[in-house]
């Protein structure tokens, strides 16, 4: 299907279920002049709002190539400081927003990007990504350490709420300021970026850095400005809307900014016009629910998703991505891909382990056994990302949405009674609906196919778990398995069987990456146009890998509703809740099993020491974890398994080749460079050799005239 026929019909299925959806929900109230103008009255501060948050997404992204998910953060990060400045130690509202928005804003920006930012150019997606989501968690956390969240904190109003009627509504100087603080951003920003010689500069640098390096453009320069500009920005709306909000909640005011994602994608993410008649769009559309529409029972959650549902549409809409080639001159380091007899004894051993650290564990207060099996599920949770996003390279952040599926499929279908048939069907109801994003993935590629993963999750979390075939408002309970005659409904039990379960999927999950489609995925991240060349179906490889991760995800699921023992409609299966489950297996190692693991003994510790430990250096370390971890991420961005696994790899009797490559490297290292001590290491052939593969020089040249070319 063309894409001008396929356009037509996502645009002809959005008006007809908007005509549908009106006509159900219609609440009788009178269309005319005047409430036409309350509505328009009432959406432009909001579309103000909206505006000013895309904006800096936008700014950012256009000049710096990182989409920003910690701009929400940033800005809520932000507004607290202009609250201590003002509520609690009353500076003049005057004084104290130019000096975030001018001084403070920028300041934080600069050292973000000298500290972070610059070094993610040529880094994965993944972990660009995943990146700004450990900043936005390290902000929140340093927002609720530093202002304590059981007190009330409320910014007042510019002018204490005064304003003007137009209509029936009251405009107050607040929002009026705020629209024309919208509109005034949105024209220097287009000013700047199209009409100056730093904007060119700073859009020039993201097209191709090197290049623009050559007319002079400093691209370290532009990177904090651009940086510095985007939390300005950041923070301008974060003040703007902290009196909107009833408590000025760290969580409110961070996620906010999702709304946001569906005007900077109607933009594109480089169209500042587009950006606010994005803006603008969701706002009217939130503001005629609001106002004409009333929804209950299943439906009640529809308004908070509609930016979601906008934003899901808006990717769908848009063009066919391009074929991806690989970059020139990009290196990717070349793991070792681990045997599957190396990985079967190293879980072999964890289970064993597990097994023996269960002895020692109270039975009494079984809370630690519990957080490791809650950890386990996490671990086979992540397991399922590391073909699709790992090997394949098709970012999703909607894992806990598969998840959820499955744990509510185990339950309708025999978990409440335990049954092994149950878990198994999990995995095979969630398996379409993950070989359904196939299609979506052969038009979005990157980040867009990331939101379209991230928008899925919202739905799925806003409507899906509503529905009374689903869960609906109450709980329905759940029985942990019955397996050949053993009850696995202890504590302990459960544990060492998820422990068992996640042992055998990760060995599967090896000898499938060492098999013929374990090599079509690994080809299929780092070039489509050469896979295509070679003959992979590209179409039959992303269905089948999106299918794997979904199976995986939803029979993860099943353990998740044991672990619980209770499914209800607002637990542990949030859109939010998905995202450090990404990040720690970013942190492990986002291509290997050992990192799935990684992620599991990540969400133990923290559930660990967020319970326990109340010392506050431990309290702060908490807190500020996500940033240390991104600074690892950034250090080593093939993930934290990978250093551990070279050190440990050389102890194992059977992996003699680990061991002589360690006393190779030690060897060199310990050989003195030319001019050391006045000594000299002599020209060897391996020199030859490693200059041959920088320069391209063929093998088949000389040794001398390869040496005479080198010099």
């Amino acid at each position: 299907m063309s894409q001008r026929w396929s356009n037509l019909l996502v645009w002809a299925g959005t008006i007809a279920f908007i005509v549908l959806v009106s006509k159900a929900a219609w609440a009788g109230n009178p269309v005319n002049g005047t409430s036409l103008t309350n509505l328009v009255v009432l959406a432009l501060p909001v579309a103000g709002i909206i505006a000013m948050s895309a904006t800096g997404l936008v700014v950012v992204y256009t000049t710096t190539g990182v989409f920003n998910f910690a701009q929400g953060a940033i800005g809520m990060f932000l507004a607290y400081v202009d609250w201590e400045l003002t509520v609690a130690h009353g500076l003049p509202q005057a004084v104290a927003l130019p000096l975030v928005v001018l001084v403070i804003a920028p300041l934080l920006g600069i050292g973000l990007d000298r500290a972070i930012m610059r070094h993610l150019q040529g880094k994965q997606l993944v972990v660009q990504l995943m990146v700004t989501v450990g900043l936005l968690f390290a902000f929140v956390g340093l927002a609720n350490m530093i202002w304590n969240q059981n007190n009330a904190h409320s910014m007042p109003q510019l002018f204490a709420g005064k304003g003007f009627h137009i209509g029936d509504v009251l405009l107050t100087w607040h929002r009026f300021i705020t629209i024309m603080v919208a509109v005034a951003l949105a024209i220097g920003l287009r000013i700047l970026l199209v009409r100056t010689r730093i904007g060119i500069a700073m859009r020039a640098v993201v097209d191709n850095r090197d290049l623009a390096a050559l007319e002079g453009a400093r691209s370290s320069v532009l990177s904090s400005f651009a940086w510095a500009l985007g939390c300005s920005v950041a923070a301008l709306a974060g003040i703007l809307i902290a009196p909107e909000t009833a408590d000025m909640s760290t969580t409110t005011l961070t996620f906010l900014i999702l709304t946001a994602f569906a005007a900077a994608v109607v933009g594109r993410l480089r169209s500042l016009p587009l950006t606010y008649l994005g803006a603008i769009i969701l706002a009217l559309a939130t503001q005629w629910m609001a106002s004409f529409l009333r929804f209950s029972d299943r439906w009640t959650n529809v308004p908070d998703a509609l930016p979601t549902i906008m934003l899901f549409i808006v990717l769908l809409l848009l063009p066919r991505a391009e074929v991806q080639f690989a970059r020139i001159g990009q290196i990717r380091r070349v793991e070792r891909v681990s045997s599957v007899r190396d990985t079967a004894i190293g879980l072999a051993a964890f289970v064993a382990f597990m097994a023996i650290l269960t002895l020692f564990l109270s039975s009494s207060d079984p809370t630690n056994t519990n957080r490791l099996a809650l950890g386990m599920c996490t671990a086979l949770l992540a397991l399922s990302l590391v073909p699709l996003t790992g090997w394949a390279g098709q970012v999703s952040l909607a894992p806990l949405a598969f998840a959820g599926i499955g744990a509510v499929a185990y339950t309708r279908l025999g978990g409440a009674h335990g049954s092994v048939w149950a878990v198994f069907l999990a995995a095979l109801v969630t398996i379409p609906v993950g070989a359904l994003f196939a299609f979506p993935a052969m038009r979005l590629q990157g980040l867009y196919l990331a939101l379209a993963t991230l928008a899925f999750a919202a739905m799925v979390e806003e409507v899906f778990y509503t529905q009374p075939f689903a869960v609906g408002p109450g709980e329905r309970p759940v029985a942990r398995l019955h397996l050949l005659g053993i009850d696995f409904s202890s504590p302990k039990s459960f544990l060492i069987l998820v422990t068992v379960v996640f042992g055998l999927c990760g060995v599967g999950v090896v000898a499938l990456r060492r098999s013929p489609f374990g090599r079509r995925l690994v080809a299929l991240r780092d070039s489509e146009a050469a896979s295509v060349t070679v003959g992979v179906n590209i179409l039959e490889t992303k269905l089948a890998v999106f299918a794997l991760s979904a199976g995986i995800a939803g029979f993860a699921g099943a353990f998740y509703a044991m672990s619980f023992g209770t499914l209800n409609n607002a637990q542990g299966f949030q859109m939010i809740a998905g995202l450090p489950v990404v990040l720690a297996l970013v942190i492990g190692g986002v291509g290997f099993v050992a990192g799935a693991l990684f992620a599991g003994v990540f969400g133990f510790v923290t559930l660990f020491v967020q319970d326990n430990w109340h010392i506050s250096l431990w309290i702060a370390l908490f807190y500020l974890a996500p940033g240390l971890a991104v600074l690892g991420i950034i250090q080593n961005p093939s993930g934290a398994v990978v250093p551990i696994g070279e050190g440990f790899a050389r102890l194992l009797p059977w992996r003699k080749d680990a061991k002589q490559e360690y006393e190779e490297m030690t060897a060199a290292a310990a050989e003195p460079e030319v001019g050391e001590l006045g000594l000299e290491r002599p020209f060897a052939e391996s020199d030859v050799l490693l200059v041959d593969r920088e320069l391209g020089i063929s093998n088949d040249v000389p040794r001398p005239v390869a040496a005479a070319r080198s010099s």
